[in-house]
């Protein structure tokens, strides 16, 4: 199975032998590429929905991960990848597992080494963010979920500044949106 992580490693565990999926990796999920496969335009319309309830954004009913349906199409998404994500996905929208992110305290977030890119956000601007964020994380602040999901960054253009990655500061804005919303804010 491809556990979304770009990294190819396993997603991880719920403590009770059981991997759960973090909205992330349900964002990221990659397959291997098949002659006929599932539409990959297709399957990433549903995952993107999934990770959104995942995150606590919006209600999406489990029985719509398992009726989902993707035209079959050359070079597409092995089917047999894509159906044991999506098997994995509707038992935990189906249980309501909300999986930990790993950034509980405002110093692992503030741990995070975020890559640079030649066209990137802003790093000042990310910088003072997660700073707000770190603070909120400790008791320190009214931080909401929302305002990470509503937060903007200017670009760099690469030549004088190298900026953060915008995926992996969207990856981390993620993280931080859940844990907000584990915590009912």
């Amino acid at each position: 199975m491809t556990s979304g992580r770009s990294d190819g490693s396993p997603p991880p565990d719920s403590g009770g032998g059981e991997p759960f999926l973090r909205p992330t990796q349900v964002r990221t999920a990659t397959f291997r590429t098949v002659r006929k496969g599932y539409s990959p335009d297709q399957v990433h319309q549903v995952l993107h929905i999934a990770a959104d309830a995942l995150a606590g954004r919006i209600k999406f009913h489990p029985d719509h991960v398992r009726t989902a349906v993707f035209k079959v199409v050359p070079n597409g998404y092995d089917q047999k990848q894509v159906d044991e994500l999506l098997a994995l996905l509707e038992h935990q929208l189906r249980n309501g597992i909300v999986p930990p992110t790993g950034i509980e305290t405002g110093e692992k977030l503030l741990a995070v080494k975020i890559p640079r890119g030649a066209n990137g956000y802003d790093r000042g601007e990310v910088d003072a963010f997660l700073a707000r964020a770190a603070a909120n994380l400790d008791g320190r602040g009214k931080m909401t979920a929302n305002e990470v999901r509503n937060s903007r960054f200017s670009t760099t253009s690469g030549l004088m500044n190298r900026g953060y990655q915008v995926r992996a500061v969207d990856a981390l804005l993620d993280d931080i949106e859940q844990e907000l919303r584990f915590r009912g804010r």
